[in-house]
């Protein structure tokens, strides 16, 4: 059976592992790391508004035949508002500027 290595990446820390776990198949090796980045975003919640995971699965000739990531945006109602408005205040600005022209 073919035999995988795994490279995966918390947000805090790059890890690949010297070790290869055997699967049966590059589909097998793609559900492990779902898996993986499941166990990663529920051991490592965010500690603060932004937090992306990756995890990459390689092959044993070196090929990566899998990667995915997650990628984690929180924002509070306050950040929400700003937000909005920014917008307002850019999308005001443009007008402006095309008023100017003519």
């Amino acid at each position: 059976m073919p035999k995988y290595r795994f490279t995966t990446d918390d947000g805090r820390r790059l890890d690949v592992s010297p070790d290869q776990l055997v699967l049966p198949d590059d589909e097998a090796a793609a559900r492990e790391a779902q898996r993986a980045l499941a166990d990663m975003l529920y051991e490592n919640l965010p500690d603060g508004p932004r937090l992306n995971m990756r995890v990459a699965v390689e092959n044993e000739a070196g090929e990566v035949v899998y990667q995915a990531s997650l990628e984690f945006n929180g924002e509070t109602a306050s950040d929400m508002r700003m937000k909005a408005a920014e917008a307002g205040k850019a999308s005001m600005n443009g007008r402006r500027r095309s008023d100017n022209k003519g």
